[in-house]
């Protein structure tokens, strides 16, 4: 959806802010939709990329390489996962996770939430919620239902030996970084695990974010599916799905894939994100937007959103006005996704421009 009476032309960005064709300055916080953790323009992984470039940029999924080896190590310096499958994107993520838990378990149904967002290929369409994004494609995948995220009474019900996976959101993104409660994933990874079914955790949005690795690790439960994608690469596509599960040879792949230009910038970014202690900086960025129009701020860390008592839409134009970038989640949420670089300094002025264009 177009929230702009006219589309903003970028042309340029260096760390926190990008600039427009007229020569206009922003401050972007929100980041390509929470892809740019590094911020724009990072010269290390410039030269990276560059170099890369050079060498090898694709392999095809029948050869290996050591960029892959060099992204997975640096991968291993945050999470334990036995089998990591590269795809191009949060969403083809999404279908691998959903291929996986059908193929593993010999089971069909899938049980999403309500307000959920995984993609928009039809396998993760079918788990997403919004009827905005699935009409006009029905019929979608059969096998998929959803039940009210932070129901513990509903998902009790609803998850059965018929269940081969769960998927769910530990903060949900697109509707309306919403947490999810404690005790709801506690049990959905009890629930599934006394059904013989699959958790698959979706941090397309939420990884690095949250002041963790994945914001999963907030809840200390482990997970039998990963699905990442977006910042993992700050920029550069990349999607990955994580089991400790092996998958035949065969039944999964991908063209370009795990190919050696995105596994380098996949690699520099974590080698970058390790070094700065960015992830762990984030858990103390995070701000709280006050006054009237405002009923909370939610989420953890550096993805957060401002709910508010009426629709957050027409503010996106305003704000884009005084210098500062933003989206929405949901009709009364503004969303902030900045790059995990911002300075607290930079989330002041944040702060005080949207507190200055909702209570102006």
């Amino acid at each position: 959806m177009n929230l702009y009476k006219k589309r903003l032309k970028l042309v340029r960005g260096k760390g926190v802010y990008v600039w427009d064709e007229n020569g206009n300055k922003y401050l972007d916080a929100i980041a390509g939709i929470g892809v740019a953790i590094l911020g724009h323009s990072n010269e290390e992984l410039a030269i990276a990329i560059n170099e890369q470039m050079k060498k090898l940029v694709v392999a095809g999924p029948m050869f290996h390489h050591e960029e892959k080896d060099e992204a997975l190590e640096e991968l291993s310096k945050f999470l334990s996962f036995e089998y990591a499958y590269f795809g191009n994107s949060g969403t083809e993520a999404v279908e691998a996770a959903l291929k996986f838990a059908r193929l593993y378990t010999g089971k069909k149904e899938i049980i999403a939430m309500t307000k959920a967002f995984h993609g928009r290929t039809f396998g993760s369409l079918s788990a997403t919620w919004k009827k905005k994004y699935r009409g006009g494609f029905e019929p979608l995948v059969p096998g998929f239902k959803h039940i009210p995220f932070n129901n513990i009474e509903v998902a009790k019900e609803a998850i059965t030996k018929e269940t081969a996976a769960v998927i769910v959101e530990p903060i949900q993104g697109e509707g309306g970084i919403i947490p999810a409660k404690e005790e709801f994933i506690k049990t959905l990874r009890d629930l599934t695990q006394d059904n013989e079914a699959l958790l698959i955790v979706d941090e397309v949005q939420s990884a690095f974010r949250s002041g963790k690795f994945l914001a999963i690790e907030h809840y200390k439960i482990q997970p039998d599916i990963v699905t990442m994608g977006k910042g993992l690469a700050n920029g550069i596509p990349i999607g990955l799905t994580l089991t400790n599960f092996d998958i035949p040879r065969g039944k999964h792949g991908s063209t370009f894939g795990g190919n050696p230009l995105a596994c380098k910038a996949m690699a520099t970014t974590l080698k970058i994100l390790r070094r700065e202690k960015l992830i762990e900086k984030a858990k103390e960025k995070d701000i709280i937007i006050e006054g009237d129009k405002v009923i909370m701020t939610r989420g953890k860390g550096l993805m957060l959103g401002v709910l508010l008592k009426e629709n957050a839409g027409k503010y996106v134009e305003k704000l884009q006005e005084r210098g500062l970038l933003v989206n929405t989640a949901g009709n009364r949420v503004i969303r902030l996704l900045p790059p995990l670089i911002i300075t607290k300094e930079q989330l002041l002025w944040v702060k005080e421009t949207i507190e200055g264009v909702l209570n102006g």
